[in-house]
């Protein structure tokens, strides 16, 4: 039989057209399992160590002013000195006050000259009863005067009310300050040095008094210091929500200076039920809470939402959101989705 070209191009066509329209054979498809590590969550009960920072401070620091305003005429030390208890530290110009006094003590003279002489003419019934209370309670408020005179006068003059040292000056010499102003910002090295730091809010119900902690200082890189919590605050602060927490150091030979960064770590009593999860499990998160893949039924997985108290190198430190025994992704956690199934391996 002989073909012709144009036979046999009808024939390809054909073949072609017959072939495209041709159903392909459904390959079948198997799903791969993905192989991971797993670990079970561990129920633990313990303490948390809370990290903060704060400053150094005396447990006395107070502002030091004049009992009355006036024009200071001498000031008798610098920032920094040490100066001993009873030391005069600064001074008012006493022209003023002096005067004062004197006016007082004459205004006292003269009531009791009249209070004599009334008192011998009530005797002689010279004068009633009545002008005899009136200069009796006249002597009374004089030597109220005198006192008051004599009161002003004794804190016209800043004493230093113990040993210590002055932190800063605020004033100088011949300057008017009215009452009350500060002149020094005084520090007691009579008592104990104390810690002042802020907690917040999720970690201060886990303080008790006298909880240990342990303080360092850029100052002393090499050393650690220890103290013990002696205050703790019950509001926070308005601006910061922290609370404020106090920790007095053990005695130490070491010298100080107030204002002194402190890097700290405490040491909670209390000990509380957390659950403990290696940190590789985390799928995505923040410091309060996270996703991790937990197994169920050997090979699918749910997502599960955590509350995190805290992450430390090795754990998330778990509140709330797993359960203890719970099967956890720990290696592979990458690779997977909320569809995957997975194959663990030891």
């Amino acid at each position: 039989m002989k073909y012709t070209i144009k036979s046999l191009s009808a024939v390809l066509i054909v073949t072609l057209i017959f072939n495209a329209c041709k159903e392909p054979v459904a390959e079948k498809k198997t799903v791969e399992k993905v192989k991971v590590r797993t670990t079970k969550v561990i129920e633990k009960e313990m303490s948390i160590p809370v990290h903060c920072s704060g400053k150094l401070s005396s447990k006395e620091e107070s502002k030091l002013s004049f009992k009355t305003g006036g024009i200071i005429s001498g000031i008798f030390v610098d920032e920094s000195k040490k100066v001993k208890k009873g030391e005069v530290l600064a001074k008012l110009n006493l022209s003023e006050i002096q005067a004062q006094v004197n006016q007082a003590r004459l205004g006292l003279d003269k009531a009791e000259r009249d209070f004599r002489r009334a008192n011998n003419l009530y005797t002689d019934s010279v004068v009633t009863l009545e002008q005899l209370q009136n200069v009796t309670t006249a002597l009374d408020i004089a030597k109220s005067n005198v006192k008051i005179a004599e009161f002003n006068l004794q804190f016209s003059t800043i004493k230093a009310p113990s040993n210590g040292r002055i932190l800063k000056r605020v004033a100088e010499e011949n300057e008017i300050v009215g009452p009350g102003s500060p002149v020094f910002l005084f520090a007691s090295t009579d008592n104990d040095w104390v810690a002042r730091v802020n907690i917040t809010d999720k970690d201060i119900f886990s303080l008790l008094l006298n909880d240990k902690a342990e303080i360092k200082f850029d100052a002393y890189p090499d050393r650690l210091f220890h103290a013990t919590v002696t205050e703790i605050g019950n509001s926070a602060d308005p601006y910061t929500g922290t609370y404020e927490v106090e920790l007095t150091l053990k005695p130490t030979n070491t010298i100080f200076a107030s204002g002194l960064i402190a890097s700290v770590d405490i040491y909670p009593s209390k000990k509380e039920k957390f659950m403990l999860i290696s940190v590789n499990a985390l799928i995505e998160g923040n410091e309060s809470e996270g996703y991790v893949y937990q197994i169920i039924n050997n090979t699918q997985l749910k997502k599960m939402k955590i509350n995190i108290h805290k992450i430390s190198d090795e754990f998330l430190i778990i509140k709330s959101g797993i359960e203890s025994g719970a099967e956890i992704i720990t290696e592979g956690v990458s690779y997977v989705n909320g569809t995957s199934e997975v194959e663990t391996i030891e």
